[in-house]
């Protein structure tokens, strides 16, 4: 091709061009639930079950988004399923920010409050979830959470053409540093993902305190 009717080409395509993940992401929810006891707002959170991935964990209900639905609509059908709490009873009051994980994946927090008698009244699929509970978000508004690294390295597969790259096996690949944080309360563990959304979630308070 000419090169004018090139460079002309070129730029009516990319010039309109949305632009788009590279590598094709996957796209989760979770619902940061709050609510109230005794006056005070409180986290509700799941430990999972035996059966599930990350046994063990204490997380938000959340899953991957399917087919014709929203993002919104993933966190309130996954607590819906994990929590037993109808949609119904849930209001959504926003969302934080959302986190790009190393797999992939985009993950997007929403905040909703519920009843403390619709808490009362969940009733959790004992396939997933193994009990739930309750944290006050003073706790953590409160509480530095405990910092810890992990480093992510390349593992590279037998058949991975080395010769073909400057340095072969000794090429300097990227290797990537997360810091997770911990929180404990009254015997439970809170880290990872989960931690990080509570954490961003206090900060976004803290930045605009609440009205006394």
């Amino acid at each position: 091709m000419e090169p004018k009717r090139c460079l002309k080409k070129v730029t009516s395509i990319f010039s309109e061009h949305k632009a788009e993940p590279i590598w094709q992401l996957r796209y989760f929810a979770v619902l940061a639930m709050l609510t109230e006891i005794d006056g005070e707002l409180h986290f509700i959170l799941n430990k999972r079950a035996a059966g599930v991935n990350q046994p063990g964990d204490v997380c938000f209900p959340g899953g991957h988004q399917e087919n014709g639905e929203s993002l919104k609509e993933t966190a309130l059908r996954e607590t819906e399923e994990e929590i037993g709490i109808s949609r119904e009873d849930i209001q959504i009051l926003g969302k934080s920010d959302f986190m790009l994980p190393i797999h992939r994946g985009m993950i997007q927090p929403f905040i909703g409050y519920i009843p403390y008698e619709v808490y009362l009244n969940a009733k959790p699929s004992p396939e997933e979830v193994e009990e739930i509970f309750t944290v006050p978000l003073e706790f953590f508004l409160t509480t530095e959470p405990e910092k810890h690294d992990t480093v992510w390295k390349v593992a590279l597969s037998e058949d991975f053409p080395y010769e073909r790259i400057e340095g072969g096996k000794n090429y300097p690949f990227n290797k990537g540093r997360t810091t997770q944080l911990f929180y404990e309360y009254e015997g439970h563990t809170i880290w990872g993902f989960t931690a990080q959304v509570i954490r961003n979630i206090v900060e976004i308070l803290k930045a605009t305190p609440l009205e006394k």
